[in-house]
């Protein structure tokens, strides 16, 4: 039944989409004036110095009228602060000159920072090209006033910058304004093998200091996204797509050590990106080297999910958009925490000498594109080795070995056709294949997105099936999503639904904490766009949940919502969080299928500031207060993180977060004997504190120093009145007690430390140094406060590590062309 429920629902789902024909008319619905640009062939490339005023430049058309994005959206541009800007190309190269003139020019900040960071205190000038004018995707490059460069990829208005190409950018500021020069070669773009090239583009300018953006062609930020609002860009003829082939081969040297011991290990290895054609990019990393992630902001779990982190690897992060589509894939599963580490089995008098905490990736590759025609594919391949654990009799000295996970091999393949006003349609698989007896799994989604003809209102759609494949079954679960919206105006409803059932589990290859859902939602937002009186806009957002498990069928809470927003002309931020929840019931807290805990209703209120990052000082600060009704559980919290700009090149940001929950009802242990097993609850008491501190030092927009450090301490204190948990949800005195060594108390804290050095020494090429130290401590006792607990970390021993990579940038085309030179 539940295979032909999906397969319906697949149907159901692709004849919806493709009920529009494919069009192109995206600016017209929304009822925006397209301007259009030619560009101009040149012979002779101009010098990429910031100073676009050679001969190259003279008979260059020039774009101008710009018009204000925020935060009067279409209102013209101010003459004094007018922006201009020039396109022209040749056999290799798009150039790009930009005018930003300003009347007052010392006032034009300049803040240093380095690629990428693009959201500093420093104006802004960037072009967005889109190669197959289709409304979604673009590519964007970036520069600051201060000289650093970004770029991006965008579909449908988001940024992934972790998109990273080789191209040249250069300004320059006189009495007048500040300038910039960019040179864009072919093998940044993907674009069709045509005569006649149909591309479209926008040019953005940010003036910090007056706080204002402009566009070239108008935005109309209250529909749509900024990807449809593109100009047309012209006379771009006769270019022939070149062999798009970058080799970025590295050398790498780490030490670890510690009092007792020490260990250097070299390493070599080479990222390549290969154009397979006009459309796809095929991305492989051999021998990959990853030594310098950043480290994971762990904290003590005690959850009944496990803690997640974000994805630091620099191959998984770079032009992965692709395959976020059906939400089956997490990156970090590749090369994750063995399956079976915790599963030893050891016998009396065995130890473990050792037992790798993640296996290593052995190459990745992925290919990824789009074609002219609106099909975008992505292939994802990478292979983990196996990993065992060493185990020791203490008594004999015999060695055994415990395999913990197999050679692993994961895939995604991902299809997804755009259509109609900014719509698609996508099919993702995702499977997961380990050697040996281990579970092999697959998981499968489709996704649908569709505007309607007028582009205000978006259905979304998305149905996934999971399979792991045991050693004596299958296990196939299904989830499925809806969410209808108004898109446009200042009124914009919504209305979801997400559904699991109990054996939906996409975690081999995904990340999803729970499953056996049935929730409803609907969201009101009003948004006031446009400045009014004070502000700059506001907006508040009403949202109403009714939550249900699948199975049983049961409500197992409700929530309402209110959160306002404001933002004054003078860049100060405010808003406000107010949530009332129902009683409810947790089906996961228990640790006991089917067994859920009751809990009171709740309310909660927090707020937060930020105020003006344009000023030396800014601070951004938080509190919340969560009180269960008739209850005695009560959390509260506060952070605060001051954040001073000494100058335009050194940056500090403390941030330091209190949090305190106590009389959480919580989960200590299960219980085994003869009437079964049972769930063993108690009150918990909680407190934390998290300091951090962020340092940036630019010595110019290619050299950085760069200092990152994080404590975390945390004392979990439960009540020795332990409770067991009832089947109606209820707890009732219990008369177990725990052995000292069963103690659930606990006092963790860790210590992270990061400082780097980078430095860029050509475009694509760079020499970076990272010395690090972490220590962490786990006690069973909860007696001790921040600072006793602070002293006995700093008596553990610390880690230390040291890496030097030196990776270089080499373009083939370039190699092949001192070949030929030379011959």
């Amino acid at each position: 039944m539940k295979k032909y429920l999906f397969y319906t629902i697949i149907i159901v789902f692709v004849s919806s989409a493709f009920a529009k024909a494919y069009s192109q008319e995206t600016l017209d619905t929304l009822k925006i004036p397209r301007k259009k640009y030619r560009a101009t062939r040149i012979y002779d490339a101009p010098k990429i110095d910031g100073k676009p005023f050679e001969k190259q430049w003279e008979g260059v058309t020039t774009g101008a009228n710009f018009v204000m994005v925020e935060p009067v959206n279409l209102q013209p541009e101010r003459q004094n602060y007018r922006t201009e800007f020039k396109i022209a190309y040749d056999d290799e190269a798009v150039y790009v000159a930009g005018f930003m003139y300003d009347e007052n020019p010392e006032e034009i900040l300049r803040q240093f920072s380095q690629r990428d960071q693009i959201n500093v205190q420093a104006d802004l000038f960037s072009i967005w090209i889109n190669t197959y004018n289709n409304g979604i995707d673009q590519t964007r490059f970036y520069a600051t006033s201060a000289n650093a460069l970004g770029d991006a990829r965008s579909t449908n208005g988001g940024e992934d910058f972790s998109f990273n190409v080789v191209f040249l950018s250069e300004t320059s500021i006189d009495d007048n304004g500040w300038y910039v020069e960019m040179k864009i070669p072919y093998r940044t773009l993907r674009f069709p093998e045509v005569n006649v090239q149909d591309w479209s583009f926008n040019i953005f300018r940010r003036i910090r200091h007056l706080n204002e953006d402009y566009s070239y062609n108008p935005i109309n930020i209250t529909e749509g996204n900024v990807n449809q609002y593109d100009a047309l860009l012209t006379g771009i003829e006769d270019i022939d797509p070149p062999l798009r082939l970058n080799l970025y081969p590295f050398v790498s040297t780490q030490t670890d050590w510690n009092k007792l011991q020490s260990e250097t290990v070299f390493n070599a290895g080479m990222d390549i990106k290969y154009g397979i054609n006009d459309a796809f990019t095929l991305d492989a990393t051999l021998i990959p080297d990853f030594g310098q992630a950043a480290f994971d902001r762990v904290v003590l779990n005690l959850g009944p999910f496990e803690q997640v982190f974000g994805e630091n690897r620099q191959f998984f992060i770079e032009g992965t958009e692709l395959f976020r589509k059906g939400d089956i894939f997490f990156s970090r599963r590749i090369g994750q925490r063995p399956t079976q580490r915790g599963n030893l089995g050891l016998e009396q008098d065995e130890t473990v000498v050792e037992n790798p905490r993640s296996a290593d990736l052995l190459n990745a590759i992925k290919v990824s594109g789009r074609t002219s025609k609106g099909l975008g594919i992505g292939v994802l391949n990478a292979i983990t080795g196996p990993t065992d654990a060493i185990i020791e009799d203490s008594n004999t000295g015999d060695i055994r070995e415990v395999r913990t996970e197999p050679l692993v091999n994961y895939n995604v393949l991902v299809l997804d056709q755009t259509y109609g006003n900014n719509s698609a349609v996508s099919l993702t698989n995702a499977s997961t294949l380990r050697d040996g007896s281990f579970t092999d799994a697959n998981a499968t989604a489709i996704e649908v997105t569709h505007n309607n003809n007028q582009n205000t209102v978006r259905y979304f759609g998305r149905a996934r099936m999971t399979n792991r494949f045991l050693s004596d079954d299958t296990s196939t679960g299904f989830s499925t999503s809806a969410v209808v919206q108004k898109i446009t105006g200042n009124w914009r409803p919504r209305i979801e639904h997400y559904f699991a059932d109990t054996t939906f589990d996409p975690n081999d290859l995904g990340q999803q904490f729970r499953n056996n859902y049935n929730n409803f939602s609907f969201e009101l937002e009003y948004n006031r766009f446009l400045p009014q009186g004070i502000f700059n806009n506001w907006n508040i957002e009403l949202d109403i949940d009714h939550n249900r498990a699948y199975n049983p069928g049961i409500h197992t809470g409700s929530r309402f919502n209110i959160n306002p927003f404001f933002f004054t002309k003078e860049r100060f931020a405010f808003g406000a969080n107010f949530t009332y929840a129902t009683e409810s019931k947790d089906l996961f807290e228990s640790r006991i299928d089917g067994l859920f805990t009751n809990y009171p209703a709740r309310f909660f209120m927090g707020g937060f500031i930020s105020s003006d990052y344009r000023k030396k000082l800014a601070i951004d600060a938080n509190a919340g207060i969560n009180e269960r009704l008739n209850d005695e559980q009560l959390s509260y919290d506060f952070s605060i993180s001051p954040r001073y700009r000494f100058s335009d090149k050194f940056l500090l940001v403390y941030r330091i977060n209190w949090f305190k929950n106590d009389g959480r009802l919580s989960y200590v242990t299960l219980l085994n004997d003869g009437n079964g097993t049972r769930s063993i609850f108690s009150r918990r008491y909680d407190h934390s504190v998290e300091n951090t501190l962020t340092g940036n030092l630019n010595l110019s927009n290619r050299l950085a120093l760069n200092l990152t450090f994080r404590n975390f301490w945390q004392r979990s204190d439960f009540a020795e009145d332990l409770q067991e948990l009832q089947a109606s949800g209820d707890t009732a005195p219990s008369t177990f007690r725990l052995d000292e060594e069963d103690n659930p108390d606990r006092d963790f804290n860790v210590w992270n430390l990061d400082l780097s050095f980078r430095y860029r020494f050509a475009p694509g090429s760079e020499v970076s140094v990272l010395y690090r130290n972490r220590l962490n401590n786990v006690e069973q006792q909860a007696q001790l406060g921040f600072n006793d607990s602070f002293d006995n970390l700093l008596k553990e021993d610390f880690n230390h590590t040291i890496s030097v990579r030196l990776s270089y940038f080499l373009d083939f085309n370039k190699a092949l062309q001192v070949i030929n030179k030379n011959a």
